[in-house]
């Protein structure tokens, strides 16, 4: 018994130990830790570096790329050829309203931009979400509302977070301190803020966790909303063309949505509030999308840059058809006859 004991306590200790360990360095940057002095991590990369490129750029530009890592693969290079304006990719992993209505600001802070391109995701509005911990402590937590700069973390379970209790997370954790203090370090992203994509898979994953964490619960929230309003506005102000899009899933993934008919309802509803703030919206979150499988997806909600640039000539280059689904521009005018016809051509798709 008294072994049995002891080798619990030391279990329990080891996991503690590594618990710990995996904290420090913070891998997926959950909390902007960095007591190793890394220089960069899976995800900081994205969003301290960019911060710091605008912060600190001599560059001028006029277009900016704004959204979640689904925004990431859009080319600047190619916006450009179609615009004739110097564009910058400001994607960040995991954005919320709240990231992005900082991100505005601290762009209109730092440049004169003549156009915003804004991807919204689908899980953009759900209040169940908590806001990320890292704004608050990082760069751009000086461009945050008020009421997030007040709030804290004063839970005993602050520390605690779910993925850090896998052995991927172990990994990660070691391998990022092997990079960056005996290997090469990974460069997540070119100059203009573009991703640098490596192996595209033959098929792409279904992305399950959104649907038990970004999709949990949905239910609208206020304040996110509102962020999206304060966004228009601050483009609206400083005479900044906004263009907004919401982002596509592939037929994987949509259907999957489907099953859950009060989730597809909150999709149909998502579609009209986006409408009802932004006036105008290029939504390639349709059955248009079902006709791109290889090369165009990393997994079912990441577009891959051949995917990315089909959407970029859409929105830029306006040389496709009206009547194309995939990237259909809707307004108030339409919304109504959208939605309803989406609805039955997606159920009618479902039923055979």
């Amino acid at each position: 018994m008294k072994y049995l004991i002891q080798l619990f306590i030391f279990i329990i200790l080891v996991f503690i130990s590594f618990y710990i360990f995996i904290l420090s360095v913070d891998p997926y940057d959950k909390y902007n830790f960095n007591y190793w002095e890394l220089k960069t991590k899976a995800v900081n990369s994205y969003r301290d570096n960019k911060f710091n490129q605008i912060d600190n750029s001599q560059i001028k530009y006029d277009l900016f790329i704004i959204g979640s890592s689904r925004v990431q693969g859009f080319n600047p290079s190619l916006i450009e050829l179609e615009t004739g304006l110097k564009t910058f990719n400001y994607g960040v992993n995991n954005s919320k309203p709240e990231d992005l209505l900082a991100i505005t600001r601290h762009i209109i802070a730092k440049q004169k931009p003549k156009i915003i391109f804004l991807q919204v995701d689908f899980y953009h509005l759900n209040k169940s979400i908590p806001i990320d911990r890292r704004l608050k402590t990082s760069p751009l937590g000086k461009y945050l509302n008020e009421n997030i700069k007040a709030s804290s973390s004063n839970s005993i379970f602050y520390l605690y977070n779910q993925s850090y209790l896998t052995l991927r997370s172990l990994r990660d954790s070691i391998k990022i301190i092997y990079k960056n203090k005996l290997g090469k370090i990974e460069t997540t992203h070119n100059k203009n803020g573009m991703k640098i994509e490596h192996k595209i898979p033959k098929k792409a994953k279904l992305a399950k966790a959104y649907f038990q964490n970004e999709y949990k619960n949905y239910e609208f929230g206020k304040q996110r909303i509102q962020d999206f309003i304060q966004l228009k506005e601050l483009c609206k102000k400083n005479d900044i063309n906004l263009i907004v899009s919401i982002s596509p899933m592939n037929k994987e993934h949509f259907l999957t949505l489907m099953k859950n008919k009060k989730l597809f309802n909150m999709l149909l509803m998502f579609k009209r509030k986006i409408v009802e703030i932004f006036i105008e919206v290029y939504d390639f979150n349709n059955l248009g999308a079902f006709q791109y499988n290889y090369p165009y997806w990393i997994d079912s909600v990441h577009p891959s840059m051949e995917l990315s640039n089909i959407m970029s000539e859409i929105i830029f280059d306006r040389k496709k058809e009206e009547s194309n689904i995939f990237g259909k521009k809707i307004t108030n005018d339409n919304i109504n006859q959208y939605l309803q016809d989406l609805n039955i051509s997606s159920q009618k798709l479902f039923s055979n």
